[in-house]
């Protein structure tokens, strides 16, 4: 488990890396504590990453010349015919670096679950990308995190214990109110495909 200094100064690290940063963004439960300067008071055991799908490789480059890099971890290497994205552990803190493109109006984005051999597509529609992600200043440092609009409609879909807090601090900091229906708008219409590993490998997605 990791704090949030931690989890910004992993954030610090990725963002310094080549030239990825402005093909990234960052999402999680931490992100709306980051974005207004507050403390959670809660661990948070890891930190999601969204990737350009066109910089896949170059980020599988940067992380090797980091030494981060692990092939047991990469979806690529799991027979998979689609790129999934890949895991990896900085300062001891679980990373996942997640496929994404925004076309035609849909954002979609790719991960996988090891464990469970099983991989999925999700798929957003959406009117402005503003309504997705937006830049933050941090420390000195700029980057781009999932909106909290969209980060709290996510999170009410589960409200675990910390998803509770999470939903309760976003509402406390407030958050734009026609971002958040837009949000909610996307999260009806978006499609889910999930399947097992052995009906992906070999075919063509």
């Amino acid at each position: 488990m990791a704090n949030l200094e931690k989890i910004k100064n992993i954030i610090k690290k990725i963002s310094m890396m080549g030239e990825i940063k402005e093909h990234i963004c960052f999402f999680g439960g931490c992100m709306p504590y980051i974005i207004h300067g507050k403390d959670s008071f809660r661990e948070h055991s890891d930190i999601d990453v969204l990737v350009d799908v066109d910089y896949m490789d170059y980020l599988r480059t940067l992380l090797q010349e980091e030494g981060y890099y692990n092939p047991e971890r990469d979806s690529i290497n799991l027979g998979l015919d689609k790129d999934y994205g890949l895991k990896v552990f900085i300062d001891g803190v679980y990373v996942e670096f997640e496929p994404m493109s925004l076309q035609d109006g849909i954002f979609t984005r790719m991960s996988f679950v090891e464990e469970k051999q099983k991989a999925g597509v999700e798929k957003l529609p959406y009117i402005n990308v503003e309504d997705i992600m937006i830049p933050i200043e941090f420390d000195g440092i700029r980057v781009y995190s999932k909106t909290p609009e969209l980060i709290k409609v996510g999170k009410e879909k589960y409200m675990r214990e910390k998803d509770v807090q999470d939903v309760a601090f976003i509402n406390e900091h407030g958050f734009d109110t026609a971002k958040y229906l837009r949000a909610q708008e996307m999260f009806y219409k978006r499609i889910v495909e999930v399947d097992t590993f052995d009906n992906l490998k070999g075919m063509k997605l």
